[in-house]
């Protein structure tokens, strides 16, 4: 069961629940006044080349949260620390993504979903966005050359997609094409001279993306 009793105290709550094939870690992270109408669900880089929950970017983004008084969990994907299972391509840790919120609701009703990922952690949070109720998806350097962000229709929107314009990973140009392909039209924030792992720029992701955030969604 997710620790839904430590939404009345502030801090970083670590938890071992069931996911679809076998056991997750993950941390519940609690603002001072959290919000019980929103959580954030985020996915971190890629299982196989030392992407973990601790991700600095993923950090960034729940504190990004917890500046909103919004509640986050992320979690490791199958095979990462102490989450049993092996990597699943997204599939499954979506899977797992979708389990997440799914358990969520159960306990904590109504409440509207953020997913957001960083590199491959965007794919997993598209592919459960796609497939779930959501207010707001976030995609950071996404890898669209590598995997589909296409396979679902329709688009889940509204949806903010952030890329670095010097990312020696995911080539800009690739996602500038593909954002402008999707139907309805989705927010790029853009960030010059920042690579794929925004050293130096992660106090500029968190304002810039706080910023869009409130303007996405009015309520926060």
């Amino acid at each position: 069961m997710l620790p839904t009793h430590y939404l009345n105290t502030a801090g970083e709550h670590p938890f071992v629940i069931e996911g679809q094939a076998g056991q997750l870690e993950g941390i519940f992270t609690v603002p001072e006044k959290a919000r019980t109408d929103y959580l954030a669900v985020l996915g971190h880089p890629h299982s196989l080349q030392g992407g973990s929950m601790n991700n600095k970017v993923v950090t960034t983004l729940a504190r990004l949260f917890k500046e909103l008084a919004v509640p986050s969990i992320r979690f490791n994907f199958r095979g990462v620390g102490q989450s049993a299972g092996l990597y699943d391509h997204g599939i499954g840790e979506s899977e797992d993504m979708l389990s997440i919120a799914r358990q969520y609701k159960e306990q904590i009703s109504p409440v509207n979903f953020i997913f957001a990922g960083f590199s491959f952690g965007s794919y997993v949070a598209y592919r459960t966005a796609a497939q779930h109720e959501h207010a707001l998806l976030i995609t950071v350097a996404p890898p669209v050359h590598h995997y589909d962000y296409t396979e679902y229709d329709p688009v889940p929107t509204p949806w903010i997609l952030v890329q670095g314009d010097d990312d020696d990973v995911v080539p800009l140009q690739f996602v500038l094409d593909f954002a402008a392909r999707l139907k309805p039209s989705i927010s790029v924030l853009r960030f010059p001279e920042t690579g794929h792992f925004f050293h130096g720029r992660l106090l500029e992701l968190k304002s810039g993306l706080l910023e869009l955030v409130r303007r996405q969604v009015p309520t926060l």
